[in-house]
């Protein structure tokens, strides 16, 4: 029994490309996919404050804040 190499890479397009070089060995192989999710790199990850800053038009607390007493005026809960 010949002992498996473990191959990693990435299929897509119906394509096989392996992440380090392919041993130098000759003969019948076989080549099983497991679907998994996209690794992120490290420091990659999205973080709330990158969305924070893409807002329009940014506001400020004060500006909230008299936005909420106006609307708060407005039902007579004030």
């Amino acid at each position: 029994m010949d002992s498996p190499f473990v191959i990693r890479g990435t299929f897509a397009n119906k394509a096989f490309v392996p992440e380090d070089p392919l041993p130098d060995v000759e003969g019948r192989a076989e080549l099983i996919v497991y679907a998994r999710a996209p690794e992120a790199a490290p420091g990659t990850r999205p973080s709330i404050d990158d969305l924070l800053g893409k807002a329009q038009r940014l506001r400020s607390a004060e500006d909230m804040d008299a936005q909420l007493d106006q609307e708060r005026a407005a039902w007579g809960d004030a």
